[in-house]
């Protein structure tokens, strides 16, 4: 499929798709995770993934050896996705020491730009910075968005133990919002992992926790409303922030601190938030249209974590009964501003 052609779905409607949720982890990646000094733990699990843990808790399961770039490509021919970008997912780089954190993130920004440039216009990628070290990641940040391919930046929901609402991350926010940067933000493991040790609940239950606890805190603390400039993208329907708009707006009228720092309802910054559509159940899907509009809306498969690849991600998306025009606003036309990709593609 060319880039931005039209398909039809089979059920009438046509869709051109853009995946903003997609991961790749390099071979310097996650020989890095593997490091005695990369602040991580792992093992092999009986399917061949590799498990990295973070304070014990399993941060990534990554399929071993990760699909080439041709495979990934012919899933997304197979599923109709025109487009992915790709980021590293939890763990990222934030725990890393950071005599090999500054250099890793810059090989891995430059290998994900050449994967880029030789897909043939089928990749593009999030860049990874050096966080917690603010002055290192703006150093990465100048240069790596004017690498080939790079549409944005990755975040994890917290840093190294710091939530991204926390001072120190001021000067990034600024910059990416004068640069009207686009950040895309995925869950890790929480900052105490008491609970969700063991049965994998930190992939299983605490991601969307973190997702949730994380747009109440940018919210809360006026780090959206200070930085209007920076498109946020959050994973997973943003967790349960979706469905928990009236109780943001119920405790911001509660509690006097909850006002401090902005000035509107919650509800109505979150109006400016981007939530992708990654989900394996359909009604959760259903209801955050529903809840939020189809315009804060983005395709994600979360490809390559989750069996059945991106088909059932297209799948779920064209179940939940969407016009035509809506499934173009949140398969392309959104994404692709977000991501700098031409809103009317050629036919």
């Amino acid at each position: 499929m060319s880039n931005g052609e039209i398909r039809d779905d089979g059920e009438g409607h046509v869709a051109r798709l853009i995946d903003v949720h997609a991961h790749d982890y390099t071979d310097s990646y996650l020989d890095a995770c593997k490091r005695d000094d990369s602040g991580f733990t792992h093992y092999i699990r009986d399917d061949g993934r590799l498990i990295v843990l973070q304070d014990d808790a399993v941060a990534l399961a990554a399929p071993q050896p990760m699909p080439p770039p041709e495979h990934r490509i012919a899933m997304m021919d197979e599923a109709g996705v025109d487009i992915q970008a790709l980021s590293v997912s939890a763990p990222n780089v934030f725990r890393f020491p950071g005599a090999l954190r500054v250099p890793l993130v810059r090989d891995l920004n430059d290998e994900f730009s050449q994967i880029a440039a030789d897909s043939a216009g089928r990749l593009r990628f999030f860049v990874s910075l050096p966080l917690p070290d603010v002055d290192a990641a703006l150093e990465e940040l100048d240069r790596a968005l004017a690498l080939p391919g790079a549409v944005g930046v990755v975040l994890c929901t917290t840093i190294d133990r710091y939530t991204l609402d926390d001072e120190r991350f001021q000067p990034l926010w600024e910059e990416l919002s004068r640069r009207r940067a686009t950040a895309f933000v995925h869950p890790t493991v929480p900052i105490c992992t008491e609970g969700v040790r063991e049965f994998a609940l930190s992939l299983a239950l605490a991601f969307l926790a973190e997702t949730t606890n994380a747009i109440g805190r940018l919210v809360y603390s006026g780090t959206i409303s200070r930085n209007e400039g920076i498109n946020w993208i959050f994973t997973h329907l943003g967790g349960t922030a979706p469905f928990l708009l009236l109780r943001y707006d119920n405790y911001y009228k509660m509690f006097p601190e909850n006002r401090e720092h902005i000035d509107q309802p919650p509800s109505e910054i979150m109006k400016g938030l981007y939530f992708d559509t990654c989900t394996m159940h359909a009604p959760a899907l259903r209801c955050t249209v529903d809840s939020v509009g189809v315009e804060q809306l983005v395709f994600g498969s979360d490809y390559p974590h989750v069996p059945g690849g991106i088909q059932r991600f297209v799948d779920i998306f064209n179940s939940v009964g969407l016009t035509e025009a809506e499934q173009e606003t949140i398969g392309w036309t959104t994404a692709a501003r977000l991501i700098g990709e031409p809103a009317a593609a050629p036919r």
